[in-house]
């Protein structure tokens, strides 16, 4: 089992590097990576072109909560039934995504506020969200972080709230920055 810490953010693994907030304190730029990004990456399929590079780079700090991770973890494993990748392969994604996140992520813990957050994020009149992209949504928030997203509704959605993401497959869209 795993030890976790406390900090005004989250709680954090501590196998990883320190908490997200006090990560504040040595680079100006958190970026909160969901599944559609690291899927993206791991699978090399689609815009694994747009996110290797960005996600590489490491231009500040990427954080991945341990519901992104789930998240992931699922849609490799969905990925791997459809494709019928072979059992070989399939332990192959999930130990490249495992050595991905030990090395270059920071681990966050989705917290109770952030599911509230979530369900207030949900019942806004206009916005159109599923309850997980609503939580990564609020935990971006939460960690004052810039949402990085391959879903198109999803980025969308923490425009109309007013969380900062990133979409690599759409970089000149409009309201879109580019993490420093």
């Amino acid at each position: 089992m795993h030890q976790t810490t406390g900090c005004p953010a989250s709680r954090v693994d501590t196998r990883r590097r320190s908490c997200p907030r006090d990560a504040r304190r040595r680079s100006s730029v958190i970026q909160y990576a969901d599944a559609s990004v690291i899927v993206a990456l791991i699978a090399r399929q689609g815009a694994s072109a747009l996110v290797d590079p960005l996600l590489s780079q490491n231009n500040g700090q990427i954080v991945l909560s341990d519901f992104a991770l789930a998240e992931s973890s699922c849609a490799l494993a969905r990925l791997g039934r459809v494709d019928r990748w072979s059992s070989d392969l399939q332990k192959a994604a999930f130990d490249e995504l495992d050595a991905w996140v030990e090395s270059m992520s920071e681990s966050c813990q989705i917290t109770p506020e952030d599911v509230a957050l979530a369900t207030t994020f949900v019942r806004l009149p206009g916005v159109t969200l599923r309850a997980p992209d609503a939580i990564h949504i609020a935990t971006a928030h939460r960690l004052g972080a810039t949402l990085l997203t391959l879903d198109q509704g999803m980025a969308r959605a923490a425009a109309e709230i007013g969380v900062p993401y990133f979409n690599p497959a759409e970089a000149e869209a409009p309201g879109e920055q580019r993490p420093e």
